[in-house]
């Protein structure tokens, strides 16, 4: 039993300091393969179940980065808020991955819209969480920059969810450029890019929003994303000169093999 016991607290240890400093990095990773896995893999036929998987992935890596985030500040307090968090994030990540192992077992379109709004409820309090966190951070690390671009496309994964959500309940919400609307199995894909677009002010226009609350979703998205971008870009130079500014100056050297000529009058 104690060899047991120390075992599980090395493997605690190598995981707490392997994985916890990169803990951000790994959900930039799972957005990302998220976003991308699932186009590559369209018409394949396992596009629905890869999708899913990779949900349920991004759903415990981020619940996991956002309840072992860093306390600064009045420990006490933060540790209760942190609590509050953990277990909200687990209640909603739990709901959401039951709901979509649900829709394998009994597909239908009530379920599918509930499994939606699920996941557009978890991703928007990570979305919050992680723009919180990123808007406290004193010094750039490579997880700063991690953390940041996550929120980005956090930002367009959230609202691309909150599309499909408004797309259950408006089929009208959106106009394809005159082709017929999207199947139920391709509008996610479909809608996130045209999430995406928008919250990078693209704008193609193969898609347009058609009703009064997509067009303000759609408009209230490309402000956001711009908003963050600028206050983005301030932050990390604030950070970057706050940094520059505490490091110490390099000593100047002075070469004593040479001596100052000096000049005879």
């Amino acid at each position: 039993m104690p060899m047991d016991n120390s075992f599980v607290d090395q493997m605690r240890r190598a995981f707490a300091d392997r994985v916890l400093p990169r803990r951000h990095t790994a959900l930039l990773v799972a957005i990302v393969a998220l976003l991308g896995v699932r186009a590559l893999v369209s018409g394949t036929g396992a596009e629905a179940s890869i999708y899913s998987i990779l949900v349920m992935l991004v759903l415990m890596v981020a619940v996991y980065t956002i309840h072992v985030d860093e306390l600064v500040g009045d420990r006490e307090l933060l540790v209760k808020q942190r609590k509050k968090r953990g277990v909200l994030g687990w209640v909603l990540a739990i709901v959401a991955i039951v709901l979509r192992l649900g829709l394998f077992a009994s597909p239908s379109h009530q379920l599918a819209t509930v499994s939606s709004i699920s996941l557009a409820l978890f991703f928007g309090f990570v979305t919050l969480t992680e723009l919180r966190a990123v808007l406290r951070q004193k010094t750039i690390t490579r997880e700063t920059i991690s953390m940041s671009i996550s929120v980005y496309l956090l930002l367009g994964l959230s609202w691309g969810l909150f599309y499909i959500v408004l797309f259950e309940f408006q089929p009208n919400a959106f106009s394809f450029g005159g082709a017929p609307a999207p199947s139920e199995l391709q509008i996610t894909p479909v809608l996130i890019y045209f999430s995406l677009t928008t919250l990078a002010t693209v704008g193609y226009g193969d898609i347009t929003p058609m009703t009064l609350q997509a067009r303000y979703a759609a408009v209230s998205e490309g402000i956001a994303g711009q908003l963050y971008l600028a206050i983005l870009v301030a932050r990390l130079v604030g950070m970057q000169m706050s940094q520059s500014a505490s490091q110490p100056a390099e000593p100047q050297t002075q070469d004593h093999d040479t001596k100052p000529s000096s000049t005879k009058v």
